[in-house]
């Protein structure tokens, strides 16, 4: 799928706030472009469906297809924040988590204070393994790295049967569902985006 800076501009809109939409407008307004030039933009989702209109001709994001996109999208706002001069040290912290765990599948994530503010009052990062008996060690494993950072970070790790059960609770307020509308990906987004599918099914 083609992507040029306002359908990545638009799409980062709608991967940060998963459960929410938005009427035309009110997506030029937020990512500051004229509407005209949203409505050109935004055609091209609306054909491939990843972004969706209701009957009231508000939008949303269909996270059920073109993973693989939404993954890229992510990637760009993760390189976007990792990228800045004052957080060399949250970027070297990934990149050895990353490199160092052992893990094939896992999703690894910021979310929290740190997405939204230039002032963060501390890091929240979160894990996600797929079996519930590899959480002990992988919180330690997170400890263990993030101890040898001079960051404020505050560590979760959760299985996958965890993140199901949260997801199945659409009206309570549990990590999961916070992240929905506030993350950015570190690692594993087409992952996430499989685990948010069979979650919210």
């Amino acid at each position: 799928m083609y992507l040029n800076k306002s359908t990545i501009k638009i799409l980062q809109l709608f991967a940060g706030r998963i459960t929410e939409s938005f009427t035309l407008r009110e997506v030029a307004r937020r990512i500051k472009m004229h509407v005209s030039l949203v409505h050109r933009a935004i055609q091209p989702l609306l054909k491939q469906n990843i972004i969706q209109q209701d009957k009231h001709k508000n939008l949303s994001l269909n996270y059920k297809v073109h993973q693989e996109t939404l993954a890229f999208v992510e990637y760009i706002k993760r390189d976007d924040l990792l990228n800045k001069g004052k957080y060399r040290g949250l970027k070297l912290f990934v990149e050895e988590v990353v490199n160092k765990i052992k893990e094939d599948n896992f999703v690894f994530l910021l979310f929290g204070s740190i997405v939204e503010s230039e002032r963060p009052r501390d890091i929240d990062v979160l894990l996600i393994v797929d079996a519930p008996e590899k959480i002990e060690f992988h919180e330690k494993f997170l400890n263990n790295i993030a101890s040898s950072y001079d960051l404020p970070f505050e560590e979760r790790v959760i299985s996958f049967e965890s993140v199901y059960e949260l997801l199945s609770k659409r009206d309570e307020l549990n990590i999961m569902n916070e992240i929905l509308n506030k993350h950015i990906i570190l690692y594993g987004g087409e992952l996430f985006y499989r685990l948010l599918q069979r979650g919210r099914s």
